[in-house]
């Protein structure tokens, strides 16, 4: 039972435990000196008639003991044990307990024997005395006042039930009741003792809990306050939030460190919709951001519970979030404007193009503006400049579009587009006329540069040619399209014979693409090239040509003009490249051919790979092909295209500069690569007999060519009199209809033999 006793008390909490030492250490002092004073007393009263041993010896060895316990609890009185000494000091009382409850016990037991009636009763009396003693002086520790209790008042009322007298039953009797009385207050002492010392260290518990959560939440980086429901004053501000407090106390009525107390009003100019929101906890969490002076706060505030579910007020955590809105407001603004002109961009006016035609009451219309020569002096004065001169022309754009609703954007490169609401075909007509005319007017740039340059616009009107946004936009395209193609500096409005012009257009595409794929229809004829020297057939231009089963012959202006509207100009340029390279293998004659590069496939990286493929795959040798590259093409990435040039005439293959005189800064190009033939413009060629002028620059050309060591060849020799002049101003080579059409190989169709000495 004992061993059961002290397990149960193991398993006491560690706060219990505790609370059980500290209360007992302060009353076990008391119990020894009123049990040693009733002993030495009873003792005293039997001296007369009892041995010394009982009422002297024993005595004196139970005061030996007592107060060896007594200095012990007196020692133990301040301290502050932690669980595993409380248990200890529990083992030994649960110990000790009934050794010395025995000992009494007995030594009382052995007195009775001698004594008076009047000294038994008093004997009896000493036991219940010495019993309520050592059940107040335990009473916080249950286990050891029960074991004390059973044994000295088990033994007494055993006893005196056994002694058979009436007064010695009704004392036992007696006893008994009050025994089980005072055990029964015992116990509920004890559980009211465990359950405070239980709710105690749950609230300390609570409290360290609260305080460590605290110290968390002081040392977030997140700023945190909150706030009383009731009056909405300020009741807790962590580090984070104090010093963010410092960043805007100039923005705030009072000190950062007086906002303890302070009203949270402070941070809105109209605090009811925040106070209606802060006080209802159904409508939290709820974020919002507000502008305090320049600074922008934003606030996050939820709901505190009790444990009970009762609402205890709002805890707000927040931030200076001004520069992230700078930079959620620049990202916006760059999502629907253009970075360089600070216009519109494509997704804004896809939004202006869908309000537009949301209303079909409200007349519009949409102006694709593209910038003609812009791109040469992109290229020649560098994209810095050609930044500055878009910048300028959005300039121009916006002011004169200042006094109409107009939405105005920037598609990318030179392309613009206004979209107008509200606005008759008249009026229209006035927007176009002063934009070609702003336009047209020389721009001064940095370091004091002029550009010239100018603009085609295709125009879309609303409702009258389209009703959807993607329509407008598709026939102001249209429109462009036929602007550029007739001509610089011209407007055109969008016409049904457009579309369908553009339908035959997507037609034809489909129908080459088909052709390219198969190789059906499509084939390569040959032009001969004429060295006036030896009038000999020295050179072929491959020329493509294409025959459709509906369409016959397909002329190479309409098809090849579709091929570079798409990506198809790259597969008919692979196409003739590598099929003229390998029938000039069957040629006797070890004639070169010479091929058209267009000015899609320059710049690309990706000529060389098709050249070195072309060759090998034929066999030809690089010295018999020759590179025909036009002034325009070269203008595309001339950088790059020169390189690539470069490497390509490191294998052997020869580049001429094709239409001569047509381009842009055509001697800067003469300058630039090292061309190994110069082939004059047939336009030049054929006025030469009626121009002077015409006919000076031919023979400049031809001087030029052989002041370089460079091969002239003369296009366009369509008569006698052409091929008479070319050979008086010195031309190596001619070419036209006079000595032969394009035909198929293998056999050149030599209109003049005369003029030809057959090989």
């Amino acid at each position: 039972m004992l061993s059961t006793l002290i397990k149960s008390f193991s398993r006491s909490t560690p706060s219990l435990a505790g609370a059980q030492y500290r209360a007992y250490s302060r009353q076990m002092p008391m119990m020894y000196p009123i049990l040693l004073s009733s002993t030495w007393i009873v003792a005293y009263v039997h001296t007369d008639i009892a041995p010394l041993w009982l009422t002297v010896a024993i005595p004196s060895l139970f005061t030996a003991a007592c107060v060896l316990r007594m200095l012990h609890w007196l020692k133990a009185y301040e301290t502050i044990p932690s669980p595993e000494e409380a248990a200890k000091a529990f083992r030994a009382t649960m110990l000790l307990a009934p050794i010395i409850a025995s000992s009494f016990t007995v030594w009382s037991f052995l007195l009775f024997s001698y004594g008076t009636p009047y000294t038994k009763s008093y004997l009896a009396f000493y036991m219940a005395n010495t019993v309520v003693v050592c059940i107040f002086c335990l009473m916080h520790v249950r286990e050891a006042a029960l074991i004390v209790t059973l044994i000295v008042n088990g033994a007494f009322i055993g006893f005196f039930a056994w002694a058979g007298q009436p007064t010695f039953l009704a004392m036992a009797l007696n006893t008994a009741l009050v025994s089980i009385g005072m055990l029964v207050v015992l116990s509920i002492n004890y559980d009211d003792f465990a359950r405070r010392i239980a709710a105690e260290a749950d609230a300390s518990a609570k409290q360290t809990e609260q305080a460590r959560l605290m110290r968390m939440i002081d040392d977030m980086p997140v700023a945190v306050m909150t706030a009383d429901p009731i009056d909405f004053k300020i009741t807790y501000l962590n580090d984070a939030s104090r010093k963010l407090l410092r960043r805007i106390e100039h923005l705030l009525p009072i000190d950062a460190e007086a906002m303890i107390g302070a009203s949270i009003d402070i941070f809105h100019l109209v605090p009811d919709r925040q106070r209606r929101l802060l006080s209802d906890p159904t409508r939290l969490p709820h974020r919002i951001r507000i502008n305090l002076g320049n600074e922008v706060l934003d606030l996050n505030a939820s709901a505190i519970h009790a444990d009970d579910g009762n609402y205890l007020g709002p805890m707000l955590t927040w931030a200076i979030v001004t520069s992230e809105v700078e930079a959620e407001n620049k990202i916006r603004y760059l999502a629907h404007h253009d970075a360089l002109t600070g216009l519109a961009n494509r997704v804004t006016l896809n939004d202006a193009l869908l309000k537009l035609t949301s209303d079909a009451l409200t007349p519009g219309a949409l102006l694709l503006i593209d910038l003609d020569g812009f791109k040469v002096i992109n290229d020649t004065l560098g994209h810095k400049f050609g930044d500055e001169l878009l910048v300028a022309v959005a300039k121009r754009l916006s002011e004169l579009c200042e006094s109409h609703s107009a939405v105005i954007a920037r598609q990318g490169g030179d392309e613009f587009a206004i979209v107008l609401t509200n606005v008759s075909t008249s009026q229209c007509d006035t927007i176009t006329s002063d934009i070609l005319t702003r336009l047209s007017e020389p721009f001064v740039l940095e370091r004091k540069r002029v550009a010239q340059i100018g603009a085609s616009i295709g125009v879309a009107l609303f409702p009258k040619h389209a009703t959807s946004a993607e329509e407008v936009m598709v026939r102001a395209d249209m429109a462009l399209y036929v602007a550029k193609t007739a001509g610089k500096g011209g407007v055109r409005y969008f016409t049904t014979e457009m579309q369908d012009e553009f339908v035959a257009a997507n037609r034809l595409e489909n129908e080459l693409r088909i052709a390219l794929s198969s190789g059906k229809g499509l084939s390569i004829f040959y032009q001969p090239i004429i060295d006036l020297r030896h009038r000999k057939v020295v050179s072929r231009e491959a020329l493509a040509r294409w025959y459709h089963d509906e369409l016959g012959w397909v002329s190479p202006a309409t098809f090849i003009v579709a091929a570079e509207r798409s990506d198809l100009i790259l597969k008919l340029g692979h196409h003739v490249l590598h099929e003229a390279c390998r029938e000039a293998m069957s040629w006797d004659g070890g004639e070169t051919v010479a091929v058209n590069i267009s000015a899609s496939q320059m710049g690309r990286s990706e000529l060389l790979s098709v050249v070195r493929s072309a060759l090998d795959q034929s066999g030809l040798p690089p010295e018999r092909l020759e590179l025909e590259i036009t002034e325009t093409a070269l203008l595309r990435n001339e950088a790059a295209s020169v390189a690539e040039l470069e490497q390509i005439r490191a294998l052997g293959v020869r580049i001429s500069l094709d239409d001569f005189g047509t381009g842009y800064s055509s001697l800067a190009h003469l300058r630039l690569f090292p061309f190994d033939k110069i082939k004059i413009d047939g336009s030049f060629v054929r006025d030469a007999l009626d121009r002077a002028d015409c006919a000076s620059i031919v023979a400049a050309v031809i001087d030029l060519g052989n002041r370089l060591g460079v091969a002239t060849v003369a296009e366009g020799v369509e008569t006698l009199a052409h091929f008479n002049l070319m050979q008086d101003l010195g031309c190596h080579q001619v070419q036209g209809y006079l000595l032969g059409r394009p035909s198929a190989s293998p056999y050149d169709d030599i209109l003049n033999p005369d003029l030809v000495t057959s090989s």
